[in-house]
Parts: C-alpha cells; structure tokens; sequence
C-alpha cells in the first residue's frame, strides 16, 4: 500500500517510537492509529481505497488487515508520521498510556 504525502518522515524518530511501544500493546496502537487515519481520510482517498465515499468502517476493515502482520509494526508508524505527522503520532500514543497496559499472560 502506498502513502503519498508531503511530510518528511525522521525514520530516527520511528525507531525511537518503536522502542517505547510494548510488545504487547501493538494491537491497541495499531486499532487507534488506522481509525485516526481514517478519519483523515478525504471522501477521494476513501472511495479509492473501498469504492464508496463515505465507507469510513470498510476502510478500517482494509487497514486493520493490512496492519495485522508484526511485520508491518514499523510501516504504521511511519504511515502515520505521513499521514497525522510526527507530534500528532506522538500525542496518540501518549494519550493511550501504553505504559499502563498489562500484559496478558
């Protein structure tokens, strides 16, 4: 999946970002950050990514799948420095208090 954008992305600033991200938390950050770039999405972007405008949960469908691998733990990241930009990112995974997520066993 490509993501045309203008931000310049500091790929240090990813993997500083992927250090502090808990093993355990990925799901959590991976669900919050494709619904923020979702909602970024214009009504253009939407109906090319699902064929319909206004489909906003499909093209969460679409993401998530995309997302889901372990693989692709650093490509969300830097899709999302593309997308919201890096103190956007930064503000997201703040707020979600990773730190605070127990690890399930």
């Amino acid at each position: 999946m490509q993501i045309e954008s203008n931000r310049e992305v500091d790929f240090n600033l990813v993997e500083l970002f992927m250090m502090n991200i808990p093993d355990w938390t990925w799901d959590v950050v991976k669900q919050q950050l494709v619904t923020e770039m979702v909602d970024m999405m214009t009504t253009n972007i939407l109906e090319q990514l699902t064929g319909d405008p206004t489909n906003d949960d499909r093209a969460c469908e679409i993401l998530d799948t995309y997302y889901k691998p372990d693989e692709r733990n650093k490509d969300i990241i830097v899709d999302a420095f593309k997308i919201l930009g890096a103190d956007q990112t930064a503000y997201i995974l703040d707020s979600l208090q990773l730190d605070k997520i127990k690890q399930h066993d």
